[in-house]
Protein backbone atom coordinates (compact mmCIF):
# COMPACT_ATOMS: atom_id res chain seq x y z
CA UNK A 1 0.00 0.00 0.00
CA UNK A 2 2.82 2.47 0.85
CA UNK A 3 4.12 1.77 -2.44
CA UNK A 4 1.01 2.28 -4.40
CA UNK A 5 0.73 5.43 -2.36
CA UNK A 6 4.18 6.77 -3.38
CA UNK A 7 3.36 6.10 -6.78
CA UNK A 8 0.14 8.39 -6.46
CA UNK A 9 1.91 11.11 -5.00
CA UNK A 10 5.07 11.03 -8.05
CA UNK A 11 1.95 11.29 -10.28
CA UNK A 12 0.23 13.66 -8.61
CA UNK A 13 3.35 16.02 -7.88
CA UNK A 14 4.07 15.30 -11.83
CA UNK A 15 0.66 16.71 -13.26
CA UNK A 16 1.17 19.38 -10.68
CA UNK A 17 4.52 20.43 -12.20
CA UNK A 18 2.73 19.46 -16.03
CA UNK A 19 0.25 21.75 -14.98
CA UNK A 20 2.47 24.43 -13.48
CA UNK A 21 5.15 24.06 -16.59
CA UNK A 22 2.24 24.76 -19.28
CA UNK A 23 1.24 28.22 -17.03
CA UNK A 24 4.94 29.28 -17.03
CA UNK A 25 4.93 28.34 -21.01
CA UNK A 26 1.53 30.34 -21.68
CA UNK A 27 2.79 32.99 -19.40
CA UNK A 28 5.91 33.47 -21.45
CA UNK A 29 4.12 32.95 -24.56
CA UNK A 30 1.59 35.81 -24.19
CA UNK A 31 4.23 37.63 -23.10
CA UNK A 32 6.36 37.58 -26.44
CA UNK A 33 3.59 37.80 -28.05
CA UNK A 34 2.58 41.52 -25.72
CA UNK A 35 6.29 42.13 -26.81
CA UNK A 36 5.72 41.06 -30.21
CA UNK A 37 2.42 42.91 -30.69
CA UNK A 38 3.99 46.01 -29.69
CA UNK A 39 7.45 45.56 -31.60
CA UNK A 40 5.59 45.59 -34.78
CA UNK A 41 3.15 48.49 -33.89
CA UNK A 42 6.13 50.55 -33.26
CA UNK A 43 7.70 49.45 -36.36
CA UNK A 44 4.21 50.32 -38.29
CA UNK A 45 4.36 53.60 -36.73
CA UNK A 46 7.95 54.62 -37.69
CA UNK A 47 7.06 52.98 -41.50
CA UNK A 48 3.96 55.50 -41.64
CA UNK A 49 5.97 58.14 -40.20
CA UNK A 50 8.21 57.60 -43.30
CA UNK A 51 5.76 56.99 -45.84
CA UNK A 52 4.46 60.66 -44.60
CA UNK A 53 7.60 62.25 -44.90
CA UNK A 54 8.27 60.58 -48.32
CA UNK A 55 4.43 61.95 -49.40
CA UNK A 56 5.39 65.25 -47.90
CA UNK A 57 8.87 65.38 -49.61
CA UNK A 58 7.20 64.12 -52.93
CA UNK A 59 4.06 67.21 -52.64
CA UNK A 60 7.05 69.94 -51.65
CA UNK A 61 8.89 68.64 -55.21
CA UNK A 62 9.55 71.81 -57.81
CA UNK A 63 7.29 70.93 -60.61
CA UNK A 64 9.25 70.03 -63.33
CA UNK A 65 8.33 71.62 -67.10
CA UNK A 66 6.74 68.76 -69.02
CA UNK A 67 9.16 66.90 -71.55
CA UNK A 68 6.49 66.63 -73.79
CA UNK A 69 4.72 69.01 -76.10
CA UNK A 70 1.17 70.06 -76.91
CA UNK A 71 0.14 67.81 -74.23
CA UNK A 72 -3.00 70.27 -73.00
CA UNK A 73 -5.14 71.09 -75.95
CA UNK A 74 -3.38 68.48 -78.45
CA UNK A 75 -3.65 71.02 -81.18
CA UNK A 76 -1.60 68.85 -83.73
CA UNK A 77 -4.07 66.36 -82.93
CA UNK A 78 -6.84 65.61 -84.86
CA UNK A 79 -5.79 69.42 -86.13
CA UNK A 80 -8.71 71.46 -88.34
CA UNK A 81 -11.71 69.46 -87.47
CA UNK A 82 -14.45 70.55 -84.50
CA UNK A 83 -14.20 68.66 -81.57
CA UNK A 84 -16.05 65.51 -81.54
CA UNK A 85 -15.18 64.54 -84.84
CA UNK A 86 -13.77 61.13 -85.01
CA UNK A 87 -10.10 61.18 -87.25
CA UNK A 88 -8.34 58.04 -88.52
CA UNK A 89 -5.60 56.66 -86.33
CA UNK A 90 -3.05 57.55 -88.52
CA UNK A 91 -4.07 60.22 -89.92
CA UNK A 92 -4.71 62.34 -86.64
CA UNK A 93 -1.33 63.32 -86.19
CA UNK A 94 0.95 65.87 -86.99
CA UNK A 95 4.15 67.24 -85.78
CA UNK A 96 5.49 66.78 -82.90
CA UNK A 97 3.33 63.68 -82.78
CA UNK A 98 3.95 60.47 -85.06
CA UNK A 99 1.78 57.11 -85.36
CA UNK A 100 2.20 54.02 -87.40
CA UNK A 101 1.90 49.97 -87.36
CA UNK A 102 4.62 48.17 -86.75
CA UNK A 103 6.11 45.13 -88.71
CA UNK A 104 2.81 44.25 -90.57
CA UNK A 105 0.62 44.72 -87.98
CA UNK A 106 -2.76 44.77 -88.97
CA UNK A 107 -6.27 47.05 -88.03
CA UNK A 108 -8.03 50.67 -87.71
CA UNK A 109 -8.87 52.98 -85.45
CA UNK A 110 -9.96 56.32 -84.82
CA UNK A 111 -8.86 59.42 -82.29
CA UNK A 112 -11.53 61.94 -80.88
CA UNK A 113 -10.72 65.23 -79.62
CA UNK A 114 -13.20 66.46 -76.99
CA UNK A 115 -13.49 69.28 -75.07
CA UNK A 116 -14.13 68.61 -71.51
CA UNK A 117 -18.01 70.05 -72.18
CA UNK A 118 -18.57 67.15 -74.24
CA UNK A 119 -17.50 63.88 -71.95
CA UNK A 120 -20.63 62.89 -71.11
CA UNK A 121 -21.89 62.94 -74.39
CA UNK A 122 -19.16 60.06 -75.26
CA UNK A 123 -19.24 58.16 -71.89
CA UNK A 124 -16.56 59.78 -70.02
CA UNK A 125 -18.37 61.55 -67.69
CA UNK A 126 -16.39 62.85 -64.86
CA UNK A 127 -16.35 60.13 -61.78
CA UNK A 128 -15.47 61.85 -58.10
CA UNK A 129 -11.75 61.35 -58.11
CA UNK A 130 -11.37 63.38 -61.77
CA UNK A 131 -13.76 65.86 -60.24
CA UNK A 132 -11.56 66.74 -56.92
CA UNK A 133 -8.23 65.86 -58.27
CA UNK A 134 -8.43 67.11 -61.90
CA UNK A 135 -10.81 69.11 -62.64
CA UNK A 136 -12.04 73.31 -61.64
CA UNK A 137 -15.28 73.78 -59.87
CA UNK A 138 -17.78 73.48 -62.45
CA UNK A 139 -20.25 76.70 -63.33
CA UNK A 140 -24.01 75.78 -62.59
CA UNK A 141 -25.22 77.01 -65.68
CA UNK A 142 -23.02 75.52 -68.42
CA UNK A 143 -20.87 72.19 -68.80
CA UNK A 144 -17.33 73.87 -68.02
CA UNK A 145 -14.88 74.08 -65.29
CA UNK A 146 -13.32 77.00 -63.34
CA UNK A 147 -9.90 77.20 -65.16
CA UNK A 148 -9.94 73.98 -67.00
CA UNK A 149 -9.44 74.35 -70.70
CA UNK A 150 -7.38 70.93 -71.22
CA UNK A 151 -8.91 68.56 -74.29
CA UNK A 152 -9.23 65.12 -74.40
CA UNK A 153 -8.06 62.58 -76.54
CA UNK A 154 -10.73 59.28 -77.19
CA UNK A 155 -9.27 56.21 -78.94
CA UNK A 156 -10.98 53.45 -80.86
CA UNK A 157 -8.51 51.14 -81.88
CA UNK A 158 -9.21 47.20 -83.51
CA UNK A 159 -5.92 45.61 -84.56
CA UNK A 160 -6.72 42.16 -86.18
CA UNK A 161 -3.69 40.85 -87.28
CA UNK A 162 -0.09 40.65 -85.82
CA UNK A 163 3.39 41.56 -86.60
CA UNK A 164 4.95 39.39 -89.61
CA UNK A 165 7.46 38.12 -86.69
CA UNK A 166 5.41 37.67 -83.73
CA UNK A 167 1.69 36.66 -85.29
CA UNK A 168 0.49 36.76 -81.94
CA UNK A 169 0.67 40.18 -81.29
CA UNK A 170 0.28 43.39 -82.97
CA UNK A 171 2.03 46.82 -81.93
CA UNK A 172 0.12 50.65 -83.12
CA UNK A 173 2.03 52.83 -81.66
CA UNK A 174 0.69 56.23 -81.26
CA UNK A 175 1.13 59.68 -79.21
CA UNK A 176 4.50 58.96 -80.18
CA UNK A 177 7.28 61.70 -79.50
CA UNK A 178 11.17 61.86 -79.84
CA UNK A 179 13.81 61.20 -76.80
CA UNK A 180 17.19 62.95 -76.12
CA UNK A 181 20.05 60.53 -75.73
CA UNK A 182 21.43 62.17 -72.50
CA UNK A 183 25.01 59.85 -72.35
CA UNK A 184 23.28 57.24 -72.82
CA UNK A 185 19.64 55.14 -73.06
CA UNK A 186 19.13 54.06 -69.55
CA UNK A 187 22.38 55.52 -67.81
CA UNK A 188 20.97 58.45 -65.99
CA UNK A 189 21.10 57.82 -62.17
CA UNK A 190 18.35 60.32 -61.51
CA UNK A 191 14.63 59.76 -61.49
CA UNK A 192 12.11 60.67 -63.90
CA UNK A 193 8.50 60.05 -63.69
CA UNK A 194 5.19 59.68 -66.42
CA UNK A 195 1.11 59.79 -65.59
CA UNK A 196 -1.85 60.78 -67.09
CA UNK A 197 -5.37 60.39 -66.44
CA UNK A 198 -7.19 57.73 -68.52
CA UNK A 199 -10.49 55.81 -68.79
CA UNK A 200 -11.40 52.60 -70.51
CA UNK A 201 -14.83 51.93 -71.94
CA UNK A 202 -14.04 49.00 -73.85
CA UNK A 203 -11.78 46.31 -74.19
CA UNK A 204 -11.50 42.48 -75.72
CA UNK A 205 -8.76 39.78 -76.48
CA UNK A 206 -5.28 40.29 -75.28
CA UNK A 207 -4.99 44.22 -75.96
CA UNK A 208 -3.97 46.57 -73.86
CA UNK A 209 -2.60 50.15 -74.01
CA UNK A 210 0.58 51.60 -72.78
CA UNK A 211 0.20 55.76 -72.56
CA UNK A 212 3.69 55.71 -71.46
CA UNK A 213 6.94 53.32 -72.11
CA UNK A 214 10.20 53.21 -73.06
CA UNK A 215 11.57 56.82 -72.70
CA UNK A 216 9.69 57.22 -70.07
CA UNK A 217 8.19 54.52 -66.96
CA UNK A 218 6.04 52.13 -67.65
CA UNK A 219 1.92 52.97 -67.65
CA UNK A 220 -0.15 50.14 -68.41
CA UNK A 221 -3.67 50.18 -69.37
CA UNK A 222 -6.02 46.76 -70.10
CA UNK A 223 -9.25 44.55 -69.20
CA UNK A 224 -9.21 45.17 -65.41
CA UNK A 225 -9.58 48.79 -65.75
CA UNK A 226 -12.79 48.50 -68.05
CA UNK A 227 -15.71 50.34 -65.78
CA UNK A 228 -13.45 52.23 -63.45
CA UNK A 229 -13.96 55.53 -64.81
CA UNK A 230 -11.34 58.15 -64.70
CA UNK A 231 -8.36 57.26 -63.57
CA UNK A 232 -4.76 59.02 -62.88
CA UNK A 233 -1.64 56.61 -63.42
CA UNK A 234 1.38 57.33 -62.34
CA UNK A 235 5.06 55.95 -62.60
CA UNK A 236 8.92 56.10 -62.37
CA UNK A 237 12.01 54.85 -62.74
CA UNK A 238 15.75 55.72 -63.34
CA UNK A 239 16.67 58.09 -66.09
CA UNK A 240 15.83 58.35 -69.26
CA UNK A 241 15.23 55.37 -71.97
CA UNK A 242 15.07 55.81 -75.72
CA UNK A 243 11.81 57.32 -77.65
CA UNK A 244 8.56 58.48 -75.85
CA UNK A 245 6.44 55.71 -77.41
CA UNK A 246 2.92 55.11 -75.95
CA UNK A 247 1.18 52.22 -78.04
CA UNK A 248 -1.46 49.41 -78.06
CA UNK A 249 -0.38 45.78 -78.06
CA UNK A 250 -1.92 42.70 -78.89
CA UNK A 251 -4.98 41.63 -80.25
CA UNK A 252 -8.28 42.47 -79.91
CA UNK A 253 -9.89 46.03 -79.45
CA UNK A 254 -10.13 48.63 -76.59
CA UNK A 255 -11.65 52.02 -76.40
CA UNK A 256 -10.06 54.07 -74.23
CA UNK A 257 -9.78 57.97 -73.32
CA UNK A 258 -6.43 60.02 -72.14
CA UNK A 259 -5.59 63.51 -70.68
CA UNK A 260 -2.69 65.47 -69.67
CA UNK A 261 0.19 62.77 -70.24
CA UNK A 262 3.03 64.16 -68.28
CA UNK A 263 6.33 63.17 -68.43
CA UNK A 264 9.43 64.62 -66.36
CA UNK A 265 12.18 64.43 -63.39
CA UNK A 266 11.72 63.96 -60.20
CA UNK A 267 9.06 61.17 -58.07
CA UNK A 268 6.12 62.99 -57.44
CA UNK A 269 4.04 59.55 -56.03
CA UNK A 270 0.04 59.43 -57.06
CA UNK A 271 0.35 63.09 -56.18
CA UNK A 272 -1.32 64.80 -59.52
CA UNK A 273 0.37 67.34 -61.45
CA UNK A 274 1.04 68.43 -64.74
CA UNK A 275 2.87 71.27 -66.62
CA UNK A 276 3.81 72.48 -70.12
CA UNK A 277 7.18 72.18 -71.83
CA UNK A 278 10.33 73.87 -70.71
CA UNK A 279 10.43 77.66 -70.64
CA UNK A 280 6.72 78.32 -69.10
CA UNK A 281 6.11 75.30 -66.95
CA UNK A 282 2.47 75.81 -65.91
CA UNK A 283 0.32 76.81 -69.00
CA UNK A 284 0.20 76.90 -72.85
CA UNK A 285 0.38 80.45 -72.76
CA UNK A 286 4.18 82.02 -72.72
CA UNK A 287 4.65 84.99 -70.07
CA UNK A 288 3.87 88.57 -71.25
CA UNK A 289 5.90 91.45 -70.33
CA UNK A 290 3.28 92.72 -68.07
CA UNK A 291 4.06 89.33 -66.17
CA UNK A 292 7.28 90.50 -65.88
CA UNK A 293 8.85 88.58 -68.22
Amino acid sequence: MALEQDIANLIEASNDLTATVDNKIQDITAKLDAKRAEVDARLQAKEQAVDAKIASFQRALPLAPNALSDTKHFNNICADVPNGTAVDVLTAHAKPWTSFLYRGTEGSGTITKLSLSQLSEFGLTPNEDLLRRGLGAKYPHHESYSGSQYKVLLMDVVLNKGRDDKPTEGNLFLLNQGGERYIGWSKGEFLTQASCWVNVLEQTGTLRFYPSQNRSALISVESSDVGKGWQYKSSRRTGWGGYHQPLFKGLGSMKVAIALPYVGTGDHGDNMIWADSVGHPYTHVGPTLNEGA
